[in-house]
């Protein structure tokens, strides 16, 4: 990075904390459009298809994010996303209450795809942003900032929406994207990052990158999304379950129990992050393969324990162990998918968000499904046990590759 350049401190300062009020806004939304949904059109079906459609949106711009980062200017892109966002919720506060069922697809196409290609673009521009040797402290912190505005994000919405209404609840989402993009466009040291100096690699090439990228990542990488993607499927089911567990449990105050479940998730998130960015501080080591696997086998273990009935104050442990497996899983992944070489960095991003896109999606619908017939734990149980064993099998395949791997800077060959 040139001298005169900003220091790398302040731009990932800025990076964070616009990660963090962009995802309280996406937390937020999340909770006050569904709501919203369902108040306007009086209809459950119609409150699945909109989340259906946002989780649609973001599977299918997976598939372009990559490319789209790789020809233009990431941080424009993500402002971009942040303002169409905010431009798009004032729009629907301002509009006619009949026209706002058709605005909510809309919206819901657009949310979906933007949080999307955010994500990709941040997480494929890190490495350059913060270089090696603070990466994964800089992945630890990102993890620790979303847990913080998910508590945030959840823990407002209601309290939002019963004291003032749903115009100010989406008002103050518009805003949480506008600020996230102003704190973007502060970020001088990144506009050089979004496209490579030299010519674009082979695998950038329109309608070749995805079929290039396979055989040029190394199969631990590629074993990583998929047991990602499972572990999306098994977080879906304790997503969609929660609420009936919690009417199951608490059937008088049902929004309490989930409340004192996911609070607890939250928290072990955030403190996962903080002890990962303390211990990384100042090492160039990439995530352990091994340190995943583990990690999510005790997620899925945790939260299939959590369902089965335990005392409340246990239920609080269990997620919150839950939550700190799942941080330290989440950094882990992150930060070794960041060691893949800078051209081919963003298609992989892309590839592995729609991976769990879609894995996230499938679980939904087949959980919603499944709990028309059956009590939430066997539900839960055999989506994190499907987790469980494909978390299982990647760590004895690890186990059993040569002890001797190459650097991780070797990880990715070129394809000719």
């Amino acid at each position: 990075m040139p001298a005169t350049e900003e220091p790398p401190a302040r731009p990932l300062r800025l990076v964070i904390a616009a990660h963090a009020v962009s995802t309280y806004g996406s937390f937020l939304n999340m909770v006050a459009l569904g709501l919203f949904t369902l108040e306007i059109t009086g209809s459950a079906v119609s409150t699945g298809i909109f989340m259906a459609v946002r989780l649609c949106a973001g599977v299918l711009m997976g598939l372009v994010a990559g490319t789209l980062v790789s020809r233009y200017a990431r941080a424009r892109l993500m402002i971009g996303g942040d303002l169409l966002s905010a431009g798009a919720l004032v729009l629907l506060v301002a509009m006619p209450s009949a026209a706002q069922p058709t605005m909510l697809h809309a919206l819901a196409v657009l949310l979906g795809g933007s949080q999307t290609l955010w994500v990709v673009a941040l997480r494929s521009g890190l490495p350059a942003l913060v270089g090696p040797d603070d990466l994964a402290r800089a992945n630890a912190n990102l993890v620790a900032a979303r847990s913080v505005a998910m508590l945030l994000g959840f823990g407002s919405a209601g309290i939002l929406v019963t004291l003032f209404g749903y115009h100010a609840a989406f008002l103050l989402d518009a805003t949480s994207f506008a600020l996230s993009a102003l704190l973007l466009a502060a970020v001088r040291a990144w506009r050089v990052v979004g496209r490579p100096a030299g010519p674009p690699a082979k695998g950038s090439r329109r309608g070749a990158g995805l079929r290039r990228l396979l055989p040029s990542v190394a199969p631990v990488i590629l074993a990583m999304i998929a047991v990602r993607s499972v572990d999306a499927f098994g977080s879906a089911s304790h997503n969609v379950g929660l609420p009936v567990y919690a009417n199951l449990a608490w059937p008088d105050a049902p929004a309490a129990f989930a409340a004192l479940f996911t609070t607890p998730w939250a928290v072990g998130s955030l403190v996962a992050g903080r002890w990962y960015a303390r211990r990384a501080a100042g090492t160039s080591r990439p995530g352990s393969p091994r340190a995943f696997g583990v990690a999510t086998c005790a997620m899925s273990l945790l939260f299939v324990l959590a369902f089965a009935g335990p005392p409340i104050w246990l239920v609080a442990v269990l997620a919150l162990a839950a939550g700190m497996a799942d941080g330290y899983a989440e950094i882990s992944y992150t930060t070794r998918l960041q060691t893949v070489e800078p051209s081919r960095l963003p298609q992989l991003m892309g590839l592995a968000s729609t991976a769990q896109n879609a894995g996230f999606g499938i679980g939904m619908i087949v959980s919603a499904f499944a709990l028309d017939r059956l009590t939430p734990l066997p539900v839960v149980a055999l989506a994190h046990g499907l987790a469980l064993a494909a978390a299982g099998a990647f760590l004895i395949s690890h186990a059993r590759t040569p002890a001797h791997r190459p650097h991780r800077t070797q990880e990715v060959e070129v394809a000719p």
